[in-house]
């Protein structure tokens, strides 16, 4: 990554904490209340005409936003691990994601009394796997799995605020009294509610912490992930089974958060001054390094893949691959998820001026991101439409719901902490 000086360094703690919230125009807002709407009411159109795809859309949707949410909270994680410098112009909006994380959970709730719609186990018990594949085990399991999941998440992201909140209630930042009563706010209380009289130790304690808990987190999610891979997705043909099928699961999910890290680039910078004069031109040659060295990870996750499946050639493994690959009308669609996901990003990402212009970094994460939503059908829907893709206008609507949703609860956020940490800079002196 780059090794010149941290774009975010205590000169800017100042203009930081004085810096308005970022607001998301009404119309947007609006916008996106509208988008849920829509997503709703197709949802119940499509479910009215066909039911059975109407689930599969809200399965696939449930899969592809919950990945998003949890990998893009995941990141405070390994930005505490590497010291990540370069990421702290965008490492708020890699928290912001977390708040969608229960909101995401909701539809598993309502597929939990349609799982005999998507499932085949829920009629016919899987043999060998007769007690593991029942919906009341299956979906508590994952339910538990996600919770414990987020209470880990959204406790680092605290500890992450809580720092910048300590380092202005501590007096470390010499703001004006409007910034002062802002942050004086009781809302903020619960951040520093463990801090003494010396703000830099209690600082470097909280850094401390996470620390301890970075790794954890990371751990949790390659587990969580894996299981939801294996529950929600891979048993929907109960007699195939992976055992890369997590990874390639939990590893999509760094690839998608980059895309939509992208894709928010140049809306930030449009939205608030602060991100237009601190999301430069290497910040986003580093995201957009990142963004090219996952898409080749996830075709070398495609490969190691395939590969074993073709030369075991076993039929419970092949059959799999051949519907998916090898037969239409899935075939065309396979190869459309592999040039969006891979071809075009790959030859894109060789320039370094698409990597630092946010409209060609953001057109280049708009690919990436519908060509994983697409994948998502491809893993899931052929064993249940293996003849017929159930795609259509009313999918686009529900995926328009869900985005509408996810965005709300990343401005909810955004709009509430300090837009850059900066707090842990104090502990270092």
């Amino acid at each position: 990554m780059s090794h010149s000086p941290s774009p975010v360094s205590l000169k800017d703690a100042k203009a930081i904490c004085e810096a308005g919230p970022l607001k998301a125009p009404i119309w947007l807002k609006a916008l996106l209340f509208i988008l849920i709407l829509v997503g709703a009411g197709t949802f119940f159109l499509k479910y009215g005409g066909d039911k059975r795809a109407a689930l599969v859309s809200l399965q696939v949707n449930f899969i592809y936003w919950f990945l998003l949410s949890a990998a893009a909270s995941c990141f405070a994680a390994v930005f505490q691990i590497c010291n990540a410098q370069w990421s702290r112009p965008l490492r708020r909006v890699f928290e912001s994601a977390h708040v969608f994380l229960l909101f995401s959970v909701l539809p598993m709730i309502a597929l939990y009394f349609n799982a005999g719609e998507l499932f085949q186990w829920v009629h016919e018990p899987a043999i060998g796997k007769e007690g593991w594949l029942t919906p009341k085990f299956l979906y508590s399991r994952d339910l538990i799995a996600i919770l414990i999941f987020v209470l880990l998440a959204k406790k680092l992201i605290s500890y992450s605020v809580s720092r910048d909140i300590g380092a202005i209630r501590g007096g470390l930042v010499d703001i004006s009294s409007d910034a002062k009563e802002r942050w004086a706010n009781k809302r903020y209380d619960r951040y520093v509610s463990g801090f003494g009289s010396n703000t830099k130790q209690a600082i470097a304690e909280v850094t401390g912490n996470m620390g301890r808990l970075s790794p954890v987190l990371i751990i949790v999610y390659s587990l969580v992930m894996s299981l939801v891979a294996f529950d929600q997705i891979m048993s929907v043909d109960y007699h195939w089974y992976s055992t890369l099928y997590g990874v390639l699961y939990f590893m999509g999910g760094a690839y998608l958060t980059f895309a939509w890290v992208g894709i928010s680039v140049p809306w930030l910078r449009k939205f608030h001054p602060l991100f237009k004069a601190k999301i430069e031109r290497r910040t986003l040659h580093d995201a957009g390094k990142l963004l090219f060295g996952f898409g080749i990870f996830w075709a070398y996750m495609f490969w190691s893949h395939y590969l074993p499946m073709w030369y075991g050639n076993i039929p419970e493994e092949t059959g799999w691959v051949i519907i998916r690959l090898r037969q239409e009308p899935w075939h065309t669609l396979a190869w459309t998820v592999f040039g969006l996901c891979f071809i075009v990003p790959f030859f894109l990402g060789l320039s370094r001026d698409v990597k630092q212009v946010p409209f060609l970094l953001a057109a280049t994460g708009t690919i990436v991101a519908v060509g994983l939503w697409l994948q998502q059908y491809i893993l899931f829907a052929p064993t249940l439409y293996p003849e017929n893709i159930p795609l259509d206008l009313m999918d686009i609507g529900i995926y328009a719901g869900f985005m509408g949703a996810f965005l709300l609860c990343c401005f909810s956020y955004l709009e509430k902490v300090p837009l850059m940490p900066f707090g842990d800079l104090y502990a270092e002196k």
